[in-house]
């Protein structure tokens, strides 16, 4: 449930690949965190602080987002320098 994207759980919705960036997003989020995604948001849990990589957040934010149009795509997250080196955690 956590690691699937919004869309999945809505009735009739065109799911599209865009539900496997929201999949990794949900991954690297539960790396970071130690839990799972929560109310499908970026945001660390509240008793967290946030990632102290600016990478790994932008990867968060891009790849979280409930809207699949304004989710990152394969090619924006296999050319982002977390993705491409991620010795600049």
């Amino acid at each position: 449930m956590f690691y699937s994207a919004p869309e999945c759980f809505e009735m009739g919705a065109h799911i599209t690949s865009k539900a496997d960036i929201w999949s990794a997003g949900a991954i690297l989020y539960h790396m970071a965190y130690g839990v799972p995604p929560f109310q499908n948001s970026p945001a660390p849990p509240s008793d967290l602080n946030r990632t102290s990589s600016p990478n790994v957040e932008d990867v968060l934010i891009h790849c979280l987002q409930p809207d699949p149009y304004q989710r990152g795509s394969h090619s924006w997250l296999a050319r982002h320098p977390y993705t491409m080196n991620p010795s600049v955690l």
